[in-house]
């Protein structure tokens, strides 16, 4: 997901490039709180212990009522995970080193209590893709970190490795993409 500030205006826009700034109003909030930017990021629900429950989410998307919303928004939030920083106050950034770009992501999130910096683990890679896995998490990515954000998709200098539960979330999503 990419989520923007710009000019006073909030913008939560998915790969499919719809809008859901209007069903979580506490993350539209909370990015109206940072400057100018357009961050790449994970909206996530979290279940009591932590961990992201796709399902919630799905469901939390699809309200449409103004009271569920305000009433969600308030007893279940969501939040942002920001991975990269792809334009801060009208700059565009992609062409900076990922190291740089989240240098500057950490700084700019700081205060913002809905928004969560995802930090990076070097040379660590293995190791983490058996923590997701015993997690039971989706998967991680896995990026260089002086590569400039990719243009038109991942890159070999950023590749999303899957966990065996990742690859059945997918089919997951199939099945509540057919509803």
């Amino acid at each position: 997901m990419f989520a923007a500030h710009r000019k006073g205006r909030a913008e939560l826009i998915s790969r499919r490039g719809n809008d859901f700034a209007d069903q979580f109003p506490e993350i539209a909030a909370a990015l109206l709180e940072l400057p100018d930017v357009v961050l790449d990021c994970e909206l996530v629900m979290l279940t009591a212990d932590g961990r992201p429950d796709f399902e919630r989410l799905w469901r939390r998307s699809r309200l449409k009522r103004a009271i569920w919303i305000k009433r969600s928004a308030r007893t279940a939030p969501a939040c942002l995970y920001a991975f990269d920083l792809l334009e801060l106050e009208e700059k565009d950034v992609r062409t900076l080193p990922l190291n740089a770009r989240k240098a500057m992501l950490k700084e700019v999130i700081a205060t913002v209590r809905r928004i969560r910096y995802t930090d990076h683990i070097e040379e660590q890679g293995v190791v983490l893709f058996r923590v997701a896995e015993d997690l039971g998490l989706e998967g991680i990515v896995a990026k260089r970190a002086d590569a400039p954000y990719p243009r038109g998709g991942r890159s070999k200098d950023w590749v999303k490795i899957k966990t065996a539960h990742g690859r059945h979330d997918d089919e997951e999503r199939a099945k509540w993409n057919e509803r």
